[in-house]
């Protein structure tokens, strides 16, 4: 059992007669095929690619827009805030203002008042002047009298 040269010689003549028909039978076709999936690939990368620059195109519009919308918050920020501190200056303004108000009218309130306790202790020297001359005149002095003699006796103090 050996290997004899002829049955090499034909298994030779075999593949390559094989390899001729297979060739004339298949090859378009496969070649067709092999084109076809080529074709295809191709046009997905470049499907894959477009969508890829789209994507890009897209992520560089969405970071414009949200630079542009950060600018726009940070203005609107700033406008807050320069709202914020007219407002604030302004009810700082106002209550000023009543605090001020106010005080004049307490002012006002408190000259009042001591203008009556002025007016109220003057009647109550009087009342108590008149009764002490009373007593000593041991007679009834009348209220005329009274208010005459006090009225004389502050403006000779003034």
């Amino acid at each position: 059992m050996g290997l004899h040269p002829v049955d090499i010689i034909i298994n030779i003549i075999n593949i390559a007669v094989l390899f001729i028909l297979l060739r004339l039978i298949l090859w378009k076709h496969i070649n067709r095929f092999l084109a076809a999936r080529a074709e295809r690939i191709r046009s997905e990368l470049d499907g894959a690619e477009k969508a890829r620059n789209d994507a890009e195109t897209l992520r560089q519009d969405y970071e414009t827009k949200i630079e542009g919308i950060e600018a726009q918050g940070r203005d609107i920020m700033r406008d807050s805030q320069i709202k914020a501190s007219e407002e604030a200056e302004e009810i700082l303004k106002d209550a000023r203002d009543k605090a001020r108000d106010m005080l004049q009218e307490a002012r006002e309130r408190i000259a009042d008042e001591r203008e009556r306790a002025v007016v109220k202790a003057q009647h109550e020297i009087t009342q108590l002047a008149a009764d002490m001359a009373s007593r000593i005149l041991k007679r009834e002095v009348s209220a005329d009298d009274n208010v005459s003699a006090v009225n004389d006796f502050f403006r000779e103090t003034r």
